[in-house]
């Protein structure tokens, strides 16, 4: 299953400069976890953003969380390290969820709507960051 959702992801990210060329696309990334009570409003606004043609939305589950009890099954090891790769390349301390990374530029916590909105604007008319 996870070969499949790998080679998903690889087949519309290897298309996004062509997409970009069309018109602005901006990837938000969502790092969350079932095992996170502040997720669900989160994970619920990816949801809105997935619907509009300029965002592209990607959720990753990470596995930080399932120590205290709760195994999330969609947890990945990958994902929290994409997590940290970008707390580096962002200078943050650490990593929390809900977090959204705004094309690899930006960042915020995923249920403040209005920072994202507003990152997700600012970002509309530039090139997406090379992921880490």
């Amino acid at each position: 299953m996870r070969a499949i959702i790998l080679a998903f992801l690889a087949g519309v990210l290897g298309a996004l400069p062509a997409r970009a060329a069309e018109a602005p696309l901006v990837v938000v990334e969502l790092f969350t976890s079932q095992g996170c009570s502040s997720c669900p409003p989160a994970d619920s606004y990816l949801g809105e953003l997935a619907r509009r043609p300029d965002v592209l939305a990607l959720a990753f589950h990470v596995d930080y969380w399932n120590y205290i009890g709760w195994t999330d099954p969609f947890a990945s090891k990958l994902a929290s390290q994409r997590q940290r790769e970008y707390a580096k390349h962002l200078n943050l301390r650490y990593v929390y969820t809900p977090q959204m990374v705004v094309n690899g530029a930006s960042e915020g916590v995923g249920s403040e709507r209005g920072v994202i909105s507003m990152l997700i604007t600012r970002r509309s008319t530039r090139r997406p960051h090379t992921s880490p």
